[in-house]
């Protein structure tokens, strides 16, 4: 959504910059309080954060599955949500190095396909996108 707000609002350079620095700041945060906040949530509301399967526990099951953490960390900017991506992240794999390493990159791989061609060619892609689709 951050994406989405500073391409809409037509926030330029500063809001690109603010939406790369507050996905950095969410996945160093998450990775490190990560295991805290999960355990809070269970303990806290243990009927929504308990074990079921749901559509998209299923999703997430076989997103992990077919592409492990590469495909957890590809969804998570611009489907899954920083919080979310990185606290599934972290129950596959215990590397937290590992894990801040990929959505690193996959945060910056997405802001790259999402403000490169703003600022270089003038080309809002979520406009672009909603033309297509009409």
């Amino acid at each position: 959504m951050g994406s989405l707000t500073a391409v809409f609002y037509n926030l330029g350079l500063a809001g690109s910059l603010a939406n790369i620095i507050g996905g950095t700041i969410g996945i160093v945060l998450f990775t490190y309080l990560g295991d805290f906040i999960q355990a809070y949530c269970i303990k806290k509301f243990p009927n929504q954060f308990g074990r079921k399967f749901s559509r998209s526990n299923r999703f997430l099951v076989r997103v992990k599955q077919k592409f492990g953490l590469g495909g957890i960390a590809a969804f998570t900017p611009i489907i899954l949500s920083i919080p979310v991506g990185v606290l599934f992240a972290l129950a596959l794999t215990g590397d937290k190095k590992k894990v801040m390493f990929s959505m690193m990159i996959s945060m910056l791989f997405w802001a790259t396909i999402i403000f490169l061609p703003y600022f270089l060619f003038n080309i809002n892609i979520f406009e672009w996108l909603k033309n297509l689709f009409e």
